[in-house]
């Protein structure tokens, strides 16, 4: 694939990407070679169709997903425990669809899981949202989780460490 568009007046931007390898692709941007896996790739092409979107996230809004996704890698484990029996199963799996590429985040939710809790969500997360989730979706899910993290906070049982360190 080969795509060229014009940059106001300069030269048009050469655009292509190749498969190298399996599951390994290769984006130029002009003389620029980005090499990326698949899953790389998804996360890239659902940035850019949240951003192109009508209504797509704004920079507030991301900043606050962003933000939250940084906190709750530092909560106790018994709040996250917690979390995981009281939030929404769909607000969860958003979450760590979202965050499929942040290693921290993912072992902090499927250590603090049953084995077969984490079977049901690696399965849910492969089927339920293969071609990614729409913008909207994770704005939602990720406002009810900051609300259910907050009620958790006050409740005691959800507390952080070290938040600056993640």
């Amino acid at each position: 694939m080969s795509i060229s568009r014009p940059r106001g007046n300069l030269a048009p931007m050469k655009i292509s990407a190749r498969k190298v390898a399996p599951d390994v692709y290769a984006i130029n941007f002009d003389d620029t070679e980005v090499v990326l896996e698949g899953k790389e790739i998804k996360m890239l092409l659902l940035e850019v169709m949240q951003t192109l979107a009508p209504g797509g996230a704004t920079k507030k809004e991301d900043t606050r997903a962003k933000d939250f996704m940084r906190h709750i890698k530092n909560a106790n484990n018994v709040g996250i425990q917690k979390l995981l029996l009281v939030a929404d199963h769909e607000d969860l799996l958003i979450l760590l669809k979202t965050g499929e590429l942040d290693t921290v985040l993912q072992e902090k939710f499927f250590s603090n899981m049953s084995d077969n809790n984490r079977k049901m969500f690696e399965e849910d997360l492969i089927y339920q949202f293969r071609d990614g989730v729409p913008g909207p979706k994770v704005k939602q899910a990720i406002n009810r989780l900051i609300e259910t993290a907050k009620d958790l906070e006050v409740e005691g049982s959800l507390n952080y460490e070290n938040v600056m360190s993640r």
